[in-house]
């Protein structure tokens, strides 16, 4: 099993930051723990600082950027973690559930080594589409949506899950799909769009962007979403799901 970001994650760090707006809504669910394990913890993101943690990566590529203070990392897969039973107290992941292969197996792994909480951040597949996934790229909508855990496929494997809808700043600094919602121009970079792993996937590319690129030089784009102009964050789907053993 040859992990997806040993294919595309080179430069992955440069793109995808913590964002300290969303840090912090992650790390109110973690500030009672006595021992964390980040689970697909890619280059180190979101890990709360002054904690007990020890990172699990299965990809070579990502492990090699995580920076020179970063926790200690274990190369390995999330269904089948190197831990003892009931090793931490909390278990967290970001935006890694969705690469998981055999998620039933992962899933019994965080029960079997988290006593206390296991915090996720995923994205709802039920969730509506917003301007980029509903005009320009609806397969990336489409494709995410059979790849995220639904929230029935969560609540049935960690019964009493809670979810907690995550809004995503305006000026956030980190670079995962939605990130750019309100700067439209970035999902133009080939750089930005390095660091999401859904554009790897979808066919005519060049199609949506070019419509892009056509909608912001006419005007046309800012006349159709003034609605979300002046908002300071926006609801597209994320979501902290808490689950409490």
């Amino acid at each position: 099993m040859e992990p997806i970001y040993d294919k595309i994650g080179a430069g992955y760090s440069i793109g995808r930051k913590t964002d300290p707006n969303i840090s912090s809504c992650i790390d109110q669910f973690l500030s009672d723990s006595n021992s964390i394990v980040n689970i697909g913890a890619g280059t180190g993101s979101y890990e709360p600082e002054g904690k007990n943690l020890v990172a699990v990566e299965p990809s070579i590529k990502m492990i090699n950027q995580r920076p020179s203070h970063a926790y200690p990392v274990k190369q390995a897969f999330a269904e089948n973690l190197p831990f003892e039973d009931a090793s931490f107290t909390h278990s967290m992941t970001v935006l890694s559930m969705h690469h998981w292969s055999d998620r039933k197996a992962a899933f019994d792994e965080i029960k079997r080594v988290t006593s206390k909480r296991f915090v996720a951040v995923t994205w709802n597949p039920d969730s509506a589409p917003y301007w980029l996934t509903e005009d320009y790229f609806p397969q990336i909508h489409e494709i995410d949506q059979s790849i995220f855990p639904s929230f029935a496929e969560l609540t049935n494997s960690f019964p009493g899950i809670k979810f907690h809808p995550l809004l995503i700043p305006a000026n956030c600094a980190d670079g995962f799909t939605a990130a750019f919602w309100a700067r439209p121009h970035a999902y133009l970079d080939d750089n930005v769009r390095a660091g999401m792993s859904t554009f790897s996937k979808i066919d005519n590319l060049e199609k949506g962007l070019d419509k892009l690129r056509a909608d912001l030089e006419s005007g046309h784009w800012r006349k159709t979403n003034q609605q979300i102009q002046s908002l300071k964050q926006l609801d597209v789907g994320y979501t902290i799901a808490v689950w409490d053993v």
